[in-house]
C-alpha cells in the first residue's frame, strides 16, 4: 500500500501553540488508534530554537494518496487551525 511523508507547519499568529496544546490530546488520540491499523507509521512534533512545537512530520499508509488527504482534513490540527501549510508527499520505506 503507498506511503505518504506529511509535512505540516503550524499558523505563526501569537494563538497557535495554544490552539495546537487545546486539541492535542484528540489528535494524539486519532493517530494512536489508526496506527492500530496500520494508517499511521511514525509522527511527531517539528521544534524551533526555543524547543516549542511548530509544526508536524507524520508518516502513513493510504490507498492513496487522495485518502490520505481526506484523512488528515478530518485532523483536530486541521479542524481546530494549527495547521496552516500541509504537504503530501509520496514516501517509501526503505527495505534495509
Amino acid at each position: 500500500m503507498p506511503q505518504f511523508l506529511i509535512l505540516a507547519d503550524d499558523y505563526k499568529d501569537a494563538d497557535a501553540l495554544n490552539r495546537r496544546l487545546a486539541v492535542r490530546q484528540e489528535h494524539l488520540k486519532r493517530v494512536r488508534a489508526d496506527k492500530t491499523t496500520g494508517k499511521f507509521i511514525i509522527g511527531g512534533a517539528k521544534l524551533n530554537e526555543a524547543n516549542q512545537m511548530h509544526g508536524s512530520m507524520l508518516l502513513v499508509e493510504f490507498e492513496s494518496e487522495e485518502a490520505a488527504k481526506e484523512w488528515i482534513k478530518l485532523d483536530p490540527y486541521v479542524t481546530g487551525k494549527v495547521w496552516e501549510h500541509i504537504q503530501v508527499i509520496p514516501f517509501r520505506i526503505a527495505e534495509v
